[in-house]
């Protein structure tokens, strides 16, 4: 009996803790990477509107300020707004930000030419390819370490659509992107007869976790992170998560359709 009432107790006492937390806002800045982030998308994209609906269960309220990509993550790391969204950890990353956990996968594949055949088995056999990469993205360890050590040949634009573009004029033969995102893109901001000359490798290279971030002295930094991971988890036990991706997903889908 006494265990029954211990664990009632400990129960009524974390119901309590949680109904005392401090109502909380945060600037979060953002940035275009459809259908994940987008101003202009419903709900800001999937990812904005779990990180929002997720923050809110936790009563925190964010507030966004969209960005061109470099900036968006130079703002989080400086503290120039209280965090962001979207990123995945690497070592340097962590010397700035805080890391939530993973909110969706990321899966991360080369687009190419219509037509063209690249045969690899690791990166290093792309050396002799020429890869656009977008400043401030990150393409895994890997990728970087051949990049700095010279083996992979990279042409630096300030956004993916630059780079989506070169892709289709010949001037790059290889773009990293993430798979739904990089077709959506491609779809949504390159004319139709540039894009269909790009398409997905098959496989993806790499995959990773998106992230909430938080500027590392932010003075409640900890304390975010620790409400975010509570109440993701709660939504991946209970189903919410994946019902609240497939209509935001359906959302989006819906209204690129209708403006077409």
């Amino acid at each position: 009996m006494w265990r029954k009432w211990a664990g009632l107790a400990a129960f009524l006492v974390s119901t309590a803790a949680f109904a005392a937390e401090k109502p909380l806002t945060v600037r979060f800045s953002n940035q275009e990477y459809a259908p994940y982030m987008g101003e202009k998308l419903p709900f800001g994209g999937i990812l904005s509107r779990v990180v929002s609906e997720v923050f809110r269960r936790g009563k925190v309220t964010v507030k966004y300020g969209w960005y061109p990509n470099n900036r968006t993550i130079q703002m989080a790391r400086n503290g120039d707004v209280d965090g962001s969204l979207g990123w995945t950890p690497n070592e340097d990353r962590l010397r700035d930000l805080l890391f939530s956990e993973e909110v969706l996968p990321f899966r991360m594949v080369l687009f190419q030419r219509l037509g063209e055949n690249y045969n690899w088995k690791t990166l290093d056999d792309l050396a002799p390819y020429r890869f656009g990469i977008t400043a401030g993205n990150f393409y895994s360890d890997t990728f970087t370490r051949l990049q700095e050590s010279g083996t992979l040949k990279v042409d630096v634009a300030t956004d993916d659509v630059s780079n989506l573009r070169k892709l289709a004029a010949g001037r790059i033969d290889l773009f990293p992107m993430e798979g739904e995102a990089g077709q959506l893109t491609t779809r949504l901001h390159l004319p139709p007869s540039m894009a269909a000359r790009i398409v997905p490798q098959p496989r993806e290279y790499w995959s990773t976790p998106l992230c909430v971030v938080i500027w590392r002295k932010h003075p409640q930094g900890a304390e975010l992170i620790r409400r975010f991971n509570r109440e993701l988890k709660k939504m991946k036990d209970t189903g919410e998560l994946e019902l609240l991706i497939n209509q935001t997903r359906h959302a989006i889908f819906a209204q690129i359709d209708r403006s077409r």
